[in-house]
């Protein structure tokens, strides 16, 4: 059985995501996340808010899904920023370990969320000076199945992941030199 991470997006012109879900080999446990405040209908799931750390996240896993279609080196797998910035605001997150994160990818018996064994961290909580650095490690790309699903269909293509990169970052490239942004053209996305 292999790990897996799985996102769920809903939208046309503006894309969100609305669900997330973690399968942890090691416990055999699936965890569900649906977007709200709380789980509402849905039972035994836990829930997050569209925040901007949860943008990141879902951000830097397509990128990690990108880098596993394409090969390592093809596609930046790392989110950069400085204060205020979507890295800065998951940084903070795998900090603090709110209780969305834990729902997601459950913690370990040292009480550490699953999810900072996967995610690697430069400079975390920006303690000296310049940008925040995330990225999925290598052994999370080898052994973690990334699947991405938008409006109930499963999306699989580099085409469609950067299409979906490119909605999230509402029409903007996030490029690697911290968090400055510059235009990305939708023609650019594919």
């Amino acid at each position: 059985m292999q790990r897996s991470f799985e996102l769920h997006f809903a939208g046309d012109e503006s894309v969100e995501l609305v669900e997330a879900c973690f399968l942890d080999p090691r416990s055999g446990i699936e965890r569900r996340s649906v977007r709200g405040k709380t789980s509402g209908a849905f039972k035994n799931v836990g829930s997050f808010q569209w925040t901007a750390a949860v943008k990141a996240l879902a951000i830097l896993t397509l990128k990690a899904g990108l880098t596993q279609l394409e090969g390592p080196g093809a596609v930046e797998n790392q989110l950069v920023g400085y204060k205020g910035s979507l890295a800065a605001s998951l940084d903070y997150a795998l900090s603090k370990q709110p209780e969305w994160l834990t729902e997601l990818f459950g913690v370990d018996s040292s009480g550490i969320c699953t999810v900072r064994r996967l995610i690697l961290r430069t400079n975390p909580e920006r303690k000296r000076p310049g940008p925040v650095v995330l990225s999925f490690s290598g052994g999370a790309l080898e052994n973690v199945r990334f699947e991405f699903f938008l409006n109930g269909s499963k999306i699989g293509s580099a085409e469609a992941i950067n299409s979906l990169l490119w909605h999230l970052a509402d029409g903007f490239k996030l490029f690697q030199d911290g968090s400055q942004v510059a235009a990305y053209p939708k023609e650019l996305a594919a």
